[in-house]
């Protein structure tokens, strides 16, 4: 997979420009953020666990990002199309948007926002189930957000 197709999220974008979007808008607002647990296997757990925010659109669906990187290293979870192959298709978690490298995988292409469950871990191997995909609740996203609005003022 390749980049082709990524369109930032500006958080300042006018409603009119979210419309636009073609994934469901109230579905994202409702997942501005997710939290990532439950990874059997040790070395990614380390790199995908934690929480992830709303960073942009691929493929005419939401891109999440970790709020911290993993030795300097960004993690995203996005989606990718059948464009490339049906093999391609679904849910990926990797450090660029279609990149070679990737860490868990979810062939749900009918899925609008990531999966909480199916996760394939790693890429190539049995589904963990365990891993968990899940909104944070809506609370504690906002308190996530409060000292980072508090930070910039």
């Amino acid at each position: 997979p390749s980049a082709q197709g990524q369109q930032p999220l500006n958080k300042g974008q006018a409603p009119e420009a979210s419309k636009r979007m073609s994934w469901p808008v109230a579905q994202a607002q409702q997942m501005m953020s997710l939290d990532v647990y439950g990874c059997q296997h040790a070395t990614v757990a380390d790199i995908v666990a934690g929480s992830f925010v709303l960073s942009g659109e691929n493929h005419g669906r939401p891109v999440f990002k970790k709020q911290a990187s993993v030795k300097g290293v960004e993690v995203l979870i996005y989606y990718w199309d059948a464009r490339d192959g049906p093999i391609f298709s679904g849910w990926w978690f990797g450090p660029k948007v279609g990149g070679d490298q990737v860490w868990a995988h979810n062939p749900d292409a009918s899925a609008g926002t990531p999966p909480r469950s199916g996760w394939k871990v790693p890429c190539n191997g049995p589904v963990d189930p365990a891993f968990t995909v899940a909104p944070k609740a809506a609370g504690a996203a906002a308190a996530a957000q409060m000292p980072q609005q508090q930070q910039q003022q």
